[in-house]
């Protein structure tokens, strides 16, 4: 499900956008509260960090671009669902993860159309930057989603400790 990008001003992309950077960064941060494998708690902060700095780029961007401005985050997000989901208490970690990656995807792809639709090569430069930044989230995304899936328990372990098997002479 993705956003009619050419249906839209520049100013209200740029708005949803940002809306959907912080509903995407409030995920990574209740997905961090639900995990004690402080491997994907570390990459899950990385990825709340990354959204923090995708605000602030797409603020500075919308300000520069509507003679200071503050954008409005009362827009509705580039991915709906995700507010709705992040309102439920009994949503599953592998259920979160399968959600946040697909807001990385369409994050992705309105980013590219919205890059599109530009003149400003500027802009457009900008907008090519933040398409491969969400392209990299969801790639880590799937690495940790086919861990959860392959070992239930791997979101849960805080160690690393298994009995060694030796296998050769």
């Amino acid at each position: 499900m993705t956003v009619d990008v050419s249906s839209l001003s520049v100013e209200k992309a740029l708005q949803m956008a940002l809306k959907s950077e912080i509903e995407t960064e409030e995920t990574y941060k209740k997905l961090k509260s639900m995990v004690n494998n402080f491997i994907l708690k570390d990459k899950l902060k990385f990825l709340a960090s990354e959204e923090k700095k995708h605000q602030k780029i797409l603020a500075n961007l919308y300000q520069k671009m509507f003679k200071g401005n503050e954008p409005s985050t009362a827009e509705k997000s580039i991915f709906p669902r995700l507010s709705i989901v992040l309102e439920e208490e009994k949503s599953s970690v592998v259920d979160l993860l399968e959600l946040a990656m697909e807001a990385e995807k369409v994050s992705e792809e309105f980013y590219d159309d919205l890059a599109e639709e530009v003149d400003e090569r500027g802009v457009q430069e900008i907008l090519q930057y933040l398409t491969s930044m969400e392209h990299a989230h969801y790639s880590l995304l799937k690495g940790e989603y086919d861990l959860c899936i392959r070992d239930e328990a791997y979101y849960e372990r805080d160690d690393f400790q298994y009995d060694m098997v030796h296998i050769g002479p």
